[in-house]
């Protein structure tokens, strides 16, 4: 299939958003199709092959200038997509929705090409400063309505999202789908404790649980911080790896230093996605906290990749986190923004570690049955099934 892909994620940077279209990209590529992605062009040299696989990208020059850049990529990215789709002629757009930017629709009903929007947050919930203000937000919002309205299919990781759309603005059931994310079970990868241990220079002995990802308020961590305190009282070398970083983190140090757990919190930072899978695996469990300041609760990388490198999971209740790792035989699931709930959670695993292998191994077996990225693929093979056939149009020649 000719599939062209629309994205603003900034494809050179760890993020959950660049990474969900890098990694569906390649996984659609790898699969046989002719996939080429309109992106903004990287702000540094980027191995094309290896970021994006046997996908083709077509890069977007944006001057990244707060407050105007999404106004210019909106404008850059009209054209470069325009010329891109009357080239390849492709039978289905992908758009990886971005808050205001509709240059896709554009393109879509110029060209007569049909296109499957991926939505992942709304930006009633999402935009903030100047984009927050009412006028801004509520222009951006019917843009969205509007694109949703003339997709042909709308797919979101979670189904809030999709439902509250049928709801408020009449989008039918039929037209949507929820494709969560997944793991990549070559890069994420079960590594031998002892070695990453010794690989990352830390204790053999020690309890270690885990936290790989982005510092944000809905992450809870001033919960898995005050669950320290707990657990620490029973085992008193435990130790929290926060690896990543984030707007919460200086909040997050302060609470440190008051809880008095400055030797048993470690602020890792940024590592190298190569680097990941050694974290995890240095850790005995691995922990996905959600505090819902949105009524959609999305749907969490790190619970994927963590159970791909054969960690157990310690999880917030609920869809898509503590529910399914119980159902998967994959963790533990806790009672959300409860410190002692939390504790006694982490101090399961650590009191039952032929418990905790077992749960590591049975969500390395999920993952490898269906919460890959190619299977995620496949299931965007099925939502490109269900769209109509349009006459293909004749090639237009670049002069």
């Amino acid at each position: 299939m000719n599939i062209v892909v629309y994205c603003d994620e900034e494809l050179g940077v760890a993020g959950g958003g660049s990474r969900q279209v890098v990694e569906l990209v390649r996984a659609l590529a790898t699969r046989g199709h002719a996939v080429r992605v309109v992106a903004p062009k990287p702000r540094t040299e980027m191995d094309e092959a290896a970021v994006l696989g046997g996908a083709r990208p077509v890069w977007v020059r944006v001057l990244r200038v707060p407050v105007i850049r999404p106004l210019l990529y909106l404008l850059a990215s009209a054209v470069a997509l325009f010329r891109a789709m009357r080239r390849e002629n492709p039978e289905v757009l992908l758009w990886f929705d971005s808050p205001g930017q509709i240059a896709p629709l554009w393109c879509s009903l110029v060209l007569r090409c049909p296109y499957v929007l991926f939505v992942n947050g709304l930006p009633a919930e999402e935009l903030t400063g100047l984009w927050g203000w009412a006028p801004i937000r509520g222009l951006v919002q019917g843009a969205l309505r509007l694109s949703t309205q003339q997709a042909q299919a709308v797919v979101s990781v979670c189904r809030e999202i999709p439902q509250w759309m049928q709801r408020e603005w009449g989008i039918e059931a039929a037209r949507c789908r929820v494709i969560r994310n997944g793991a990549d079970p070559s890069a994420c990868v079960p590594r031998d404790k002892a070695e990453a241990r010794r690989r990352l220079r830390l204790s053999q002995d020690r309890p270690y649980i885990g936290f790989v990802g982005g510092f944000f308020p809905w992450h809870g961590l001033d919960t898995l911080v005050d669950a320290m305190v707990l657990v620490r009282r029973e085992y008193p070398t435990a130790m929290l790896l926060l690896v990543g970083d984030g707007q919460a983190k200086p909040a997050l140090e302060a609470l440190v230093r008051q809880r008095g757990l400055e030797e048993a919190v470690s602020f890792v930072g940024r590592v190298e996605f190569d680097e990941v899978s050694w974290w995890i695996g240095a850790s005995d469990m691995c922990a996905v906290l959600h505090r819902p300041v949105r009524f959609y609760p999305g749907d969490s990388m790190k619970l994927w990749e963590y159970m791909a490198c054969a960690r157990p999971v310690v999880a917030t209740e609920g869809e898509g986190y503590g529910d399914l790792v119980e159902a998967l035989g994959a963790g533990v699931s806790v009672k959300g923004e409860d410190a002692h709930d939390l504790a006694r959670g982490l101090c399961r695993l650590i009191q039952n570690p032929s418990a905790a292998i077992r749960m590591g191994q049975s969500g390395r077996a999920a993952v490898l049955e269906s919460h890959t990225w190619e299977s995620r693929a496949v299931e965007l093979e099925r939502v490109f099934g269900i769209l109509p056939v349009e006459p293909r149009r004749e090639r237009v020649c670049a002069s």
